[in-house]
C-alpha cells in the first residue's frame, strides 16, 4: 500500500491549468483553486483507478513539517508549498494539477 503525504496551506489558492509555470504560455489564468480542492480532486481521481494507498493532507504548519525532514528543510527555507511525498519520498514542490499529479505517480508505482 502506498502512502502520498501533501503539504501545503489549504486555503492556498494555485494554477490548476499548468504545472505551476504560470507566465510560460501553457497556463489558463484564471482558473487558481484553492489547495484543499486540489488534493480532493486528486482523492478522487485516485479512487477512480482503485489506487492502493492513501492520501493525507497536513496543513503545513511547523509541527507537522516536521514529520519529514526534507520536508521541514525546503519549506522552511522558502515559499515552495504545497510539498507532495509518496512513500517517503519527496516528489514534488509548488503548484500542481491533480491530473498530472495522478499520470505522474502511476508512472513511478508502475
Amino acid at each position: 500500500m502506498h502512502k502520498i503525504d501533501i503539504y501545503g496551506f489549504a486555503d492556498q489558492e494555485l494554477c490548476a491549468g499548468c504545472e505551476g509555470n504560470c507566465g510560460d504560455g501553457e497556463c489558463q489564468p484564471g482558473i487558481k483553486q484553492p489547495t484543499a480542492k486540489l488534493v480532493d480532486e486528486f482523492k478522487s481521481l485516485l479512487a477512480e483507478q482503485q489506487f492502493p494507498g492513501e492520501v493525507t493532507f497536513y496543513e503545513a504548519t511547523e509541527e507537522n513539517i516536521a514529520r519529514h525532514e526534507d520536508v521541514k528543510k525546503i519549506l522552511s527555507m522558502a515559499d515552495l508549498a504545497p510539498a507532495i511525498v509518496l512513500d517517503n519520498k519527496l516528489l514534488f514542490l509548488g503548484g500542481f494539477s491533480p491530473q498530472g499529479l495522478l499520470e505522474e505517480i502511476l508512472k513511478r508505482v508502475g
